[in-house]
């Protein structure tokens, strides 16, 4: 028996060994985490008034070797009742192969405007702007593609992205059908440097995608960004964005929408921050029934929303959303409700852009 306990000492070695060799690639895998939980008192619709984790989330992200790095997202969302999971990112990416350079290969959020790019936990307010709904639908639209981005070598800051995705699902309950044309997009951006911990980002959009039935969407749009920063804190936030859909086919008359939200946050100090979301939307092709005339309609909501964060990792948020449906010769639809929402991060959080 003594002999042989020389091997069974290498055979128990090796496993340790092998561990070893390979710790420099296991360090480079970093885990995040994030719950959002949101309980809803609604006054006009009573139906959805219970506490309800919105979203689970599960990411590990890190480098895979010396040139690329790699994305993995899964999450899982309360739809009517059911927890159903699904992929929200996977994907491959690389900045060092050319200067300059950058790519994504995979399912990923859509580059373009300035919510779809985010998860719902990550946004300065709990529930989508109506534009949002509209066009992206509630979490934004990911989508399996090629996008590329390139800083272009000038004295003056821009960036443009560019991505080609397949287009088989477009939200969240549309069936899984060949398109067309695929969706292409291009988001040009811009800093421009205020001075005093100031910046402002200006980016505009185009997308536009043909789907199985014909049906032509083109979107355009304008997202701002503005931080004013103090320390550790955003003293003054300011976000937006502008979108414009129109949408055609040979078999639907032509329908053209319209859009927006603007929502300046003030920061008292790292944990207390006080905004207020205005929101507009309007179907500019809207008309009188029966007729050709066209009708005025105009939905515009106020969000005032209140967060506390007691640290990078934890958000408590509590907003009042007052929204109304506005047409000509109709009764204004309002929606009056207040929002709790919490917000946990576990983990080691990736960082975003500007």
């Amino acid at each position: 028996m003594r002999k042989f306990l020389p091997l069974f000492a290498l055979l128990a070695l090796t496993p340790m060994a092998h561990a070893q060799s390979q710790a420099p690639l296991v360090q480079n895998l970093n885990f995040s985490a994030a719950l959002d939980a949101v309980a809803p008192m609604d006054f006009d619709d009573s139906s959805n008034n219970q506490l309800q984790i919105r979203s689970a989330e599960l990411m590990l992200y890190g480098a895979v070797d010396t040139y690329f790095d790699a994305v993995i997202n899964f999450a899982a969302h309360n739809e009517n009742g059911e927890y159903k999971a699904e992929l929200h990112e996977g994907y491959i990416a690389s900045s060092k192969l050319f200067d300059g350079f950058r790519f994504k290969a995979g399912t990923y959020f859509l580059g373009v405007g300035r919510l779809n790019q985010f998860h719902q936990h990550d946004w300065p307010f709990i529930s989508a702007p109506r534009v949002q709904r509209e066009f992206f639908a509630e979490e934004g639209i990911h989508d399996t593609g090629l996008e590329m981005s390139y800083l272009l070598p000038l004295d003056s800051y821009w960036d443009i992205t560019v991505g080609v995705t397949d287009g088989y699902q477009w939200g969240e309950n549309s069936p899984r059908e060949k398109p067309r044309v695929p969706v292409h997009y291009i988001h040009p951006v811009t800093f421009i440097d205020l001075g005093a911990d100031r910046g402002l980002q200006i980016g505009a959009s185009y997308l536009g995608r043909t789907d199985s039935t014909g049906l032509q969407t083109k979107l355009t749009g304008l997202d701002f960004v503005f931080k004013q920063k103090e320390g550790k804190f955003n003293r003054w936030f300011f976000q937006s964005e502008f979108w414009n859909q129109e949408q055609n086919s040979s078999e639907t008359a032509y329908s053209n929408k319209i859009g927006g939200y603007v929502y300046p946050e003030y920061g008292f100090d790292e944990n207390v921050f006080f905004g207020v979301r205005v929101d507009a939307f309007s179907d500019l092709t809207q008309k009188f029934s029966g007729t050709s005339d066209r009708q005025k309609n105009l939905d515009y909501a106020f969000v005032p929303t209140f967060s506390y964060k007691t640290s990078e990792f934890t958000t408590w948020r509590l907003a009042f959303t007052y929204e109304v449906q506005n047409s000509e010769l109709q009764a204004d639809q309002i929606d009056r409700k207040i929002e709790l929402q919490f917000i946990a991060i576990l983990g080691a959080h990736p960082a975003h852009p500007f």
